[in-house]
């Protein structure tokens, strides 16, 4: 059972290995724990060309519910602003509504 386990664990360092070869920081048996090799690192965006990318994000009409994780998408409600409010306090009233609202108290001031 132990050559299987040794085996194994030799396998899976052998396949994740170059996944660890761009990286700048690679681990070492030392009192630091790795060692640093700035030579490694591969050239990225400039600093233009992410606010670039950035500016054209932005210029996008879903901007706001992206950058939060919301996906945009078009609702158009059938009862008026009053109509929800109504409904709102009916629910209020019930007997459960304490039990079964979860988050913070609403209101409508």
């Amino acid at each position: 059972m132990k050559a299987k386990t040794l085996f194994a664990t030799l396998a899976c360092a052998a396949l994740t290995a170059p996944a660890f070869a761009g990286q700048v920081l690679h681990g070492a048996n030392s009192e630091m724990g790795y060692t640093v090799h700035p030579d490694h690192a591969t050239q990225g965006l400039t600093r233009e060309q992410v606010r670039a990318e950035l500016m054209a994000a932005k210029a996008q009409p879903g901007w706001a519910q992206m950058r939060v994780g919301a996906t945009p998408t078009r609702f158009e409600s059938k009862m008026t602003r009053a109509e929800v409010e109504a409904e709102l306090l009916r629910a209020q009233k019930h007997p459960t509504w304490n039990a079964r609202r979860l988050g913070a108290p609403v209101s409508m001031d």
